[in-house]
């Protein structure tokens, strides 16, 4: 039910691949500041004018560490507008953390005006900006824009140039977010089919769109056509690049994302724990990057239901993003949404809901009521209210994301599915079951249409219709869309994956409800056995499992 607001970059940034197409404009060129250091033995003062607190309060704005971390924000404001390096707009030129703000909206947008004014070209800027509308979740302002840079670069340079085919993939990355796979999927075949044939398989481009295409392939559930693809890319880097690269451990998160999709935990916590290993020794442990790699691998272990071990690493990772990147930080307003959800199917609901309530509140004011972060948090607060109990309060927010969601993405993309569903699930709760129905039937049809009836979204949609009807006492209806759904997941997921064992469940408890208990009890034999080696016999679902096998034997 609940959302994670961060995972893992699942496509390598649309600025890393302007980078490798336009590397003449020294986007990395670094700002007059010192080398951040990994312990603070100085007076706290700002990077820019050296003064202390006496001339204002000292804020962190980017990720960067030791002294080097501390400004006034006037400060920084003047540099970024004073200053001679391309990219002082919207990121720090020390730890390339983007501000994410509207300054950086405001500057990029007076430079591009300023490039058509004096017919300069534009196409360094184009991207900037748009990149950064993207970041900030203003797709439908970016999409122009991105569109604008390639229009430039086929004329200039013609289809097959690196230049042209990485606003390709740009362009592709940002129709991935909107939710139109299909568009990007074209995009992102087109750029990959040149670059092999102009650049070969293990050029740096092509190991991008080749993990790019590998990502999409995932989002629409085509795990078996996306699993090849992240691994040639990650053997690739290893080949290239070696195994501490940063780009290989991108790699290396996006096979074991792959792969727990996939049901198989074991292969990626391997996959984590590996990069996780790198990340410390490369990097150290308060890196931005080896935060993430402890993120991923904390969001894992929940999902194994080691909760314990999961909560470790989620701490970890937010006390450090507390004191490197602040409280307002959206990497770390995700680790405090994300300790909050582990909270929460921990069963520690005091203690999960004022996190959540502070992640809100901190995205609200940072990023606005209609970024796609603050929608997601929107959710995860509804979902613990409801956890909770207190349906009334947890409606008004579910249906504030998603009416967001409708307006900023459009009634078909997937996190505006998602939305409808948790709504339909908050009034089953309620009782409601004559409102839900639509609502299911509504995201059902949708998934159908645009990722077929064996995509992991729309197998679940099909067990949510199929457990309303179930609760409507409509046992004929339910019952072939459970085993429409079980049939694909065994297929698809195998018989251990977390999704197949809860229709194995449902399947279960409705034929018992029909009385067939000869055909129910082995379906949660099945459940249980395969929960106590998956999740062990300590978890609550597990638990919940036994409890249903022995109620059905005491009334058989």
């Amino acid at each position: 039910m609940s959302e994670v607001a961060t995972e893992p970059a699942s496509k390598d940034s649309a600025e890393e691949d302007t980078a490798l197409s336009l590397a003449a404009l020294s986007l990395a060129a670094g700002s007059p500041r010192t080398t951040p250091c990994e312990e603070e033995t100085e007076e706290k003062r700002c990077w820019v004018c050296l003064e202390g607190e006496r001339k204002g309060p000292l804020v962190q704005l980017c990720a960067c560490r030791g002294s080097s971390r501390w400004s006034h924000r006037a400060c920084v404001e003047y540099w970024r507008r004073n200053s001679d390096k391309e990219d002082a707009a919207y990121r720090c030129g020390t730890c390339m953390d983007h501000y994410r703000d509207a300054l950086s909206l405001e500057l990029l947008s007076a430079r591009l005006q300023a490039e058509r004014t004096d017919g300069e070209d534009t196409c360094y800027t184009l991207d900037a900006l748009a990149s950064e509308l993207q970041t900030q979740g203003k797709y439908d302002e970016a999409e122009p824009l991105f569109r604008e840079a390639l229009g430039l670069q086929r004329e200039a340079h013609g289809g097959r140039h690196p230049g042209t085919l990485i606003s390709i993939g740009n362009l592709g990355s940002l129709l991935q977010d909107k939710g139109d796979l299909a568009a990007a999927e074209s995009l992102m075949r087109e750029a990959l089919e040149v670059q092999r044939e102009t650049q070969g398989d293990r050029h740096p481009d092509t190991l991008t769109s080749i993990n790019n295409l590998g990502m999409l392939l995932q989002a629409k559930g085509d795990l078996v056509a996306a699993e090849p693809l992240c691994r040639e890319a990650l053997e690739g880097r290893r080949e290239l690049l070696g195994d501490r690269h940063p780009g290989t451990l991108t790699s290396m998160n996006n096979l074991g994302m792959l792969l727990a999709a996939k049901g198989d935990l074991a292969a990626a916590e391997q996959l984590y724990l590996e990069a996780l290993k790198a990340v410390r020794e490369t990097l150290g442990n308060r890196h931005p990057d080896t935060l993430v790699s402890i993120a991923n691998l904390g969001a894992l272990l929940h999902a194994k239901g080691d909760l314990a071990a999961a909560e470790q690493l989620c701490r970890e990772a937010l006390e450090v993003q507390r004191e490197t990147l602040g409280g307002r930080h959206p990497e770390t307003l995700a680790s405090i949404n994300n300790l909050g959800m582990l909270l929460m199917d921990k069963g520690d609901l005091a203690a999960a809901e004022p996190l959540c309530l502070e992640a809100l509140e901190a995205v609200r004011e940072t990023l606005g009521d209609r970024h796609p972060h603050t929608l997601t948090t929107i959710i995860n607060l509804g979902n613990l209210l409801q956890v909770k109990g207190d349906l009334a309060a947890a409606e008004p927010l579910l249906r504030e994301a998603l009416k967001g969601r409708r307006e900023t993405l459009g009634d078909r993309h997937p996190s505006t599915l998602d939305s409808i569903n948790d709504l339909a699930l908050l009034l089953m709760d309620k009782g409601d079951l004559a409102a839900a129905e639509p609502l299911l039937r509504e995201a059902l049809e949708v998934w159908r249409e645009t990722l077929g009836n064996r995509h992991r979204s729309t197998l679940a949609s099909i067990s949510d219709l199929g457990s309303l009807l179930h609760d409507k006492g409509d046992l004929a209806a339910a019952e072939p869309l459970c085993r429409e759904a079980l049939e694909v997941q065994r297929e698809t997921l195998g018989g251990r994956h977390p999704d197949t064992l809860t229709s194995i469940n449902n399947l279960g408890i409705l034929l018992q409800d029909k009385g067939d208990l000869t055909a129910a009890e082995p379906l949660l034999r099945e459940v249980l056995e395969g929960q106590r080696e998956t999740l062990g016999s300590p978890h609550p679902s597990t638990l919940a499992s036994n409890r249903n096998l022995e109620l059905l034997l005491k009334n058989n």
